[in-house]
């Protein structure tokens, strides 16, 4: 059975009462038929609608709480994918990834233990809303350097074979502006405060110039600080004085607690998903008691490894390859023998604190 298949069945109900979602026998389908054809070819007309679909939700999911604008970023996402996928086949899926990482977070939220010492304004599900499905909103950014890298590499090996004392060429590890908020606030600070009180140990600066000595640029850096630009706006518009008390506007609520808490909270998991490896700033783990939506959303994240279509030749899995069993204190994940390592090393890097199995084997305690 495919994988979504059985998390729809199971969650059904937990999507209506909790994320404001009634999925309709064509989304439905669209979520769980396979893009390719039994030779491994891309089925254009599929992964389209399977495009359309996971747009259209991710639209509903965000609309209940009057955010639905930030889905303008996965559009664009959606428009430029394909194409340059045809520059660089590397480049992966991650707009239909987008919703199959919140519903199996969705999933994992129904099923497990969630900590209840973390203080929230809302339940785990609407910090869940801001981060599952659009973790990867700032990859439109990011594509781009997959064409401004060639360029930039092959000008600066020229300088160095030529021993030349011009100043190497590298463009900004993000943009500034992104970070400036209402009010003369700094969002990397705001970030980096929750970093501290995850106990991560990660300098937000030391990593913004080690991306820049690496010539690199973090989507999740871009769509952390997009993602709290846009609501931060939001907020001051109807909230200007930024109170601590409900003031609710069409059946939404903008105190400034819950922006403090869950929006913060939100942002920060998106900023550290998809850190590179490489640096080693990043040297504690997501504690689940400590920063659970942090957890869940590196963990999906790294486990959605089906119907991640690319152009390159490696295999396109499919959905019946991967399985998840979850109790009150463990998760058990099934995946592809090929993906097996891959998976447990990037979990066992980055997560403590719930149990994680892989194919039978520990990857997290």
């Amino acid at each position: 059975m495919h994988i979504i298949k059985k998390i729809l069945n199971e969650i059904d109900d937990v999507l209506l009462s909790d994320y404001d979602i009634n999925l309709q026998g064509s989304e439905f389908d669209s979520l769980i038929l396979p893009i390719t054809d039994d030779c491994g070819k891309l089925d254009p007309d599929i992964y389209a609608r399977s495009l359309d679909q996971s747009k259209a939700i991710i639209t509903r999911i965000l609309e209940v709480h009057g955010k639905a604008e930030i889905v303008k970023f996965l559009r664009e996402l959606a428009l430029i994918e394909p194409d340059i996928q045809e520059l660089q086949p590397r480049v992966r899926d991650h707009v239909v990834h987008a919703i199959y990482t919140f519903l199996v977070g969705a999933y994992i939220i129904k099923k497990v233990n969630m900590p209840q010492n973390v203080e929230m304004q809302y339940c785990y599900p609407f910090i869940w809303k801001l981060c599952g499905p659009v973790h990867d909103i700032g990859y439109t950014i990011e594509i781009s350097r997959y064409i401004e890298n060639p360029f930039l590499n092959d000008l600066n090996a020229i300088l160095m074979e030529m021993d030349s004392t011009s100043p190497k060429v590298l463009p900004p590890a993000f943009p500034k502006q992104l970070a400036m908020l209402c009010n003369g606030r700094d969002a990397n600070q705001l970030i980096q405060n929750r970093l501290n009180e995850w106990a991560l140990g990660i300098d937000i600066e030391d990593y913004y110039h080690w991306l820049t000595r690496e010539n690199l640029t973090d989507h999740g850096v871009i769509g952390a600080l997009a993602e709290l630009k846009f609501i931060d706006a939001l907020y001051q518009s109807h909230n200007p004085t930024r109170a601590e008390v409900d003031i609710v506007e069409a059946d939404l609520n903008y105190n400034e607690k819950t922006f403090m808490e869950d929006i913060v909270s939100a942002a920060s998991a998106i900023f550290i998903h998809n850190i590179n490896p490489d640096y080693d700033g990043f040297s504690r783990k997501i504690d689940f008691q400590i920063a659970p939506m942090a957890f869940m959303l590196f963990m999906c994240d790294t486990f959605q490894e089906w119907d991640r279509y690319t152009k390159k030749e490696d295999e396109v899995y499919s959905g019946d390859l991967f399985d998840i069993v979850c109790s009150r204190d463990r998760v058990s994940l099934s995946v592809p023998d090929e993906v097996e390592d891959k998976i447990i090393t990037a979990l066992k890097r980055r997560l403590s604190g719930l149990s994680i199995k892989v194919n039978g084997r520990k990857a997290v305690s």
